[in-house]
């Protein structure tokens, strides 16, 4: 049976302008919600000072920590929606998207309760400097509040992007942005408190994007359609997004945890570098945007055309939007370099020390964007082909332990920034490697019909 309200069709006609139709849209939401995203540090930079910008940026891995692991599990719905869109199996599509919802709503509130709770000993934990620390709860105790609704948004969003449809997720990054700039500017005019002010904005935001998920999912047709009424939990259906999806929250949980000794390290050098590297994240993560929409067409393109048994286009699919990324993240990552002190200026005014911070790391981890580009690509091929186990188990390996390996080992000997940064990019390296051999191995097992 046809599954309707699919917008882009990977498993039929010429793959390119596919991708770009799909893609397009997809890059523009991403890069539009880290866009807004930053407009929390500009409206503090601007309206208060390099302490308030501080009190945020200080929160970054708590709240990566916290979340992200069960944001990752979308991912694994990705995989499995993907194949049954490919398939055209309406039932299992029914059920699956009613157990996601269910997944999301129960994560959500589990994730609020623990993070408002723990958020004193969770910023401890990462040495917040005293300066910023009590911003720091605010801030993170106001976000864990929206936890329910970012973890519907993100599966509500990975139901429409698998089945075809990148625009829609577009349309509501732009207006929950929009809404969470003006919402900024207007309650730290109205609030004292401009940390709480900004968080307020935030969550509102993170609200009104999962209430336009909801709205659209329950307008669509046939399978797709959500009726919370009538929604049921399927245990079938849950260990199918378990199964995928443990393995991709693991790893991006790896990430944040791999970063807890070095945020520690960075909150050790103070506020103004807390500051200076809060805002290079800003440019990073707008970028980042780039490289995380051609992973995600990596995964559903390839999902679709191997639920629809068509190994070929499998195979375009993935050589083509691996060229596609190259050609696009490594021009954009030199153009951020070079626009780096203009945008920093943005975020930091006049703060020589901070902007000194941020450029020591918007120079070297943009130098290794083609290995970040490549890892996003063969990541997710590998997690499409039914393998996302073994990208975990690599991201352990040389995410997880380098890292802490490097703190332990090579960074006592080497006390600085610059060597907290050079952590990243050499683990980067590393990771390319390894994805790269257990990629052709998996791909291998594909081509002899064996994957899982």
């Amino acid at each position: 049976m046809q599954v309707k309200a699919r917008k882009v069709d990977a498993t039929n006609g010429a793959i390119i302008p596919l991708i770009i139709a799909f893609v397009i849209p997809l890059i523009l939401t991403t890069a539009l919600q880290k866009f807004f995203n930053a407009v929390d540090l500009a409206v503090l930079g601007n309206m208060a000072d390099s302490n308030a910008v501080a009190s945020v940026g200080a929160t970054t891995t708590i709240i990566h920590l916290i979340i992200d692991a069960f944001v990752g599990i979308s991912a694994g719905a990705k995989i499995v929606l993907s194949r049954l869109f490919g398939r055209g199996d309406t039932k299992e599509l029914k059920s699956t998207i009613d157990t996601s919802m269910i997944t999301a709503l129960v994560f959500g509130i589990m994730i609020a309760a623990v993070g408002f709770t723990f958020t004193p000993d969770f910023l401890n934990m990462v040495n917040c400097p005293s300066a910023c620390y009590d911003g720091a709860v605010l801030y993170t105790r106001i976000y864990m509040l929206s936890a329910p609704a970012i973890l519907i948004y993100n599966y509500g969003a990975a139901v429409l992007t698998s089945s075809g449809d990148s625009r829609r997720p577009l349309n509501y990054a732009i207006f929950s942005g929009l809404f969470n700039a003006v919402l900024n500017v207007l309650l730290c005019l109205a609030l004292t408190e401009k940390v709480a002010a900004v968080a307020i904005a935030t969550a509102a935001s993170q609200v009104l994007s999962a209430a336009l998920v909801l709205i659209r999912l329950c307008r669509l047709d046939g399978a797709l359609k959500f009726r919370p009424s009538k929604m049921r939990f399927s245990p079938h259906s849950f260990s199918q997004l378990m199964r995928f999806g443990i393995p991709l929250a693991l790893h991006v949980l790896v990430y944040p945890l791999a970063n807890v000794q070095i945020a520690a390290a960075i909150n050790s050098y103070g506020e103004i570098c807390v500051a200076g590297n809060s805002a290079a994240l800003t440019m990073h993560d707008i970028i980042s945007a780039f490289r995380v929409s051609f992973g995600t067409a990596v995964l559903t393109f390839m999902g679709q055309n191997i639920g629809a048994d068509k190994p070929e286009r499998v195979r375009a699919s993935l050589l083509h939007n691996a060229w596609m990324s190259i050609a696009v993240c490594l021009p954009l990552s030199f153009l951020e370099w070079a626009l780096a002190p203009l945008w920093l200026q943005l975020f930091l005014g006049k703060d020589i020390a901070a902007i000194e911070f941020a450029m020591i790391r918007v120079a070297i981890l943009n130098a290794s964007m083609f290995f970040l580009v490549m890892n996003s690509v063969l990541g997710n091929a590998i997690q499409a082909l039914g393998y996302p186990i073994f990208s975990t188990l690599n991201s352990v390996v040389w995410v997880l332990g380098f890292r802490i390996f490097w703190m332990m080992f090579v960074y006592p000997i080497h006390t600085s920034y610059a060597s907290l940064m050079m952590c990243f990019s050499v683990s980067y390296v590393l990771n390319f490697i390894c994805n790269l051999a257990i990629f052709a191995v998996v791909y291998y097992r594909y081509k002899k019909g064996k994957y899982a």
